[in-house]
């Protein structure tokens, strides 16, 4: 099931294949927003600008965990593509709209 996210007409999603990212910050207490969205992903949660803000660097902290494994490679490129989605969210001051299969 893909988990699509808007800004407007703006769209980017985690494809039902890759979300084994949300597996390796679910025991981590390190990835508060990552794991909200988790628990909320059948929801279609409202992801507000200081969150999408808080996305960010726990992106990047998940990213610099996971470029070196070779298993986690598709991982890396679903965050590359997120970081400036949810970055342009924040700067803009736009909230996310959710929606899942």
């Amino acid at each position: 099931m893909a988990f699509d996210l808007y800004i407007k007409d703006e769209r980017a999603s985690i494809e039902h294949y890759e979300e084994g990212m949300f597996d390796l910050t679910a025991r981590d207490e390190s990835f508060p927003q990552l794991n909200l969205i988790f628990q909320r992903f059948y929801d279609d949660p409202r992801i507000e600008p200081h969150q999408s803000n808080d996305l960010v660097h726990e992106l990047i902290a998940l990213r610099s965990e996971v470029v070196s494994e070779n298993d986690y490679k598709y991982i890396v490129q679903v965050i590359d593509r997120l970081l400036p989605f949810f970055s342009k969210a924040y700067k803009t001051g736009q909230a996310i709209n959710c929606s899942s299969d």
